[in-house]
């Protein structure tokens, strides 16, 4: 019988695991060839191109939590399937996106007016539909998600983001670089929709249920707010500086913060969507919720953690080379927003477990206290600093109020110690700051650029690696012993 025990949950670490990989390779796959149209594009317009697409994108985006964070949570959270009740949730995110495109539709014009721009508007109108397709996705994701199916993921995002590059380069090299900028993202996702929807054979019925729509949005409605109000705050530090500063300001603020998010916001995502439904599976036992978020937080902060403070310390080397002499003024942007990201891995776990749990109305608390205590710094510190990246220290303030508010939180739902929360950040933390010492010793060795930025990213590597050995690093060995099960089991 304990045979059978230790089987099932080897084959649940397993699946786990194999699952995390591909949704880890999904998104690195669609973000390696993003960054590369970035790059190009960044490469053919300057900073000021960016500020009109840089700023429809703010109101997409707060339009397009809604999308993100609706219906196909409550999927995965439900432990029953059916073909109606996606089918209900596909039909019902079709009516809340299309409603949200008109409304912003009729907006774009204003919104041109007042930001002094006239392309503005078509942007908009156009970009907007984004969402749309997003929602359309979203649902596919929901099922892919909850029958642990992310391997059919990868084929679908490849053909996707190489359409979408293909389009995207195309429409830059004929001087259209802007509206490649938009058409990017809405491509990929089309095409991606389109072949995941056969992947799957994803099916639909003529059925809508009034009820299920009820216990759907019931469901997911703190957990939206909560996502609107962080969406909310991230979308005033960015129109603060489109208005107040410069466009050039907000080119910076905008790259400076995306940058970050091709090396860590991949990985955040495909642990967050592989973590919900695990979690959710134990949502009646809190103290296997506290392991898994344990481990989980632990990981992360072990893997993703050395990404952001490499690229702090490299920054300059790496915008000079990625993007011209015309992207230096980023890097200020830049090295705060590294500093941001670093807290990410932990926010992240920590909403997939206040989510499997069902604790939105408590999680909505929570947020509300950070986030207007957050907006409350930010105006005090616009009043008494001038200069404009005192916006992304704002944001680097709220991120580090976030996590301090989150520990007691954390302790009470979870039984999850203060000691044990600061050890989990603090161990991976020392490491990275090893590895900083040997990093910049290494730039200062070196006066070519791109020399300079290859030694330094091979000594960081070699340097963590090693100080994770001689500290006996557990979530190094915790890795470690994975790849050689797997490579074992791969030799038999």
């Amino acid at each position: 019988m304990s045979d059978n025990i230790e089987n099932k949950e080897s084959g649940e670490v397993q699946s786990v695991a194999a699952n995390m990989f591909w949704s880890v390779v999904e998104r690195f796959t669609s973000q390696i060839l993003s960054a590369i149209v970035s790059i190009i594009l960044a490469r053919l317009l300057l900073p000021e191109d960016y500020a009109s697409v840089a700023l429809v994108t703010v109101f997409v985006n707060l339009a397009g939590v809604v999308v993100s964070s609706s219906f196909s949570s409550a999927l995965i959270y439900d432990k029953e399937q059916s073909v109606e009740r996606y089918s209900t949730a596909f039909y019902a995110v079709l009516m809340l996106t299309g409603s949200l495109y008109l409304i912003l539709y009729m907006l774009a014009p204003s919104l041109a007016v007042y930001y002094n721009d006239a392309s503005v508007s078509s942007i908009m109108r156009v970009m907007s539909f984004l969402f749309v397709l997003q929602g359309v996705y979203s649902i596919l994701y929901a099922y892919v998600s909850k029958n642990m199916l992310f391997k059919k993921t990868y084929k679908a995002t490849f053909f996707g983001s190489i359409t979408g590059a293909v389009v995207a380069i195309t429409l830059a090299l004929n001087g259209h670089g802007i509206w490649a900028l938009v058409f990017l993202p809405m491509i990929e996702t089309t095409i991606s929709s389109i072949i995941l929807w056969r992947s799957i054979k994803f099916r639909l019925v003529l059925k809508f249920d009034v009820k299920y729509v009820k216990f759907m949005t019931k469901y997911c409605i703190k957990f939206v707010m909560v996502d609107l109000l962080n969406s909310f705050y991230s979308s005033i530090n960015s129109l603060i500086v489109a208005k107040k500063y410069s466009k050039a300001d907000l080119a910076f603020y905008t790259k400076a913060y995306n940058l970050p998010q091709m090396l860590l916001g991949s990985v955040n995502t495909a642990v967050s969507k592989v973590l919900f439904p695990v979690f959710s599976e134990s949502k009646e036992h809190v103290e296997i919720i506290k392991e898994k978020l344990r481990k989980g937080i632990q990981l992360s902060n072990f893997v993703l953690m050395p990404l952001m403070f490499g690229l702090m310390m490299v920054s300059e080397s790496a915008v000079v080379i990625l993007f011209t002499e015309n992207w230096i003024g980023m890097v200020p942007y830049l090295r705060i927003m590294c500093l941001v990201w670093l807290f990410q891995p932990v926010q992240i776990c920590v909403i997939q477990g206040f989510k499997a749990v069902g604790k939105g109305n408590e999680f909505f608390r929570l947020e509300l206290i950070k986030k207007i205590l957050s907006i409350a710094i930010l105006i005090a510190l616009l009043f008494l600093v001038p200069d404009p990246t005192i916006v992304a220290w704002a944001t680097f303030i709220s991120q580090v109020l976030s996590c301090v508010f989150n520990m007691p939180y954390l302790k009470k739902i979870f039984n999850y110690s203060f000691r044990e929360q600061l050890a989990d950040f603090l161990k991976p933390l020392a490491l990275c700051l090893g590895m900083a010492v040997f990093v910049s010793l290494a730039g200062k060795l070196v006066g070519n650029l791109l020399v300079r930025l290859i030694i330094q990213i091979i000594v960081g590597i070699a340097a963590y690696t090693g100080i994770s050995v001689l500290t006996k690093d557990s979530s190094f060995r915790f890795i470690y012993d994975i790849i050689r099960s797997r490579k074992t089991a791969h030799d038999k």
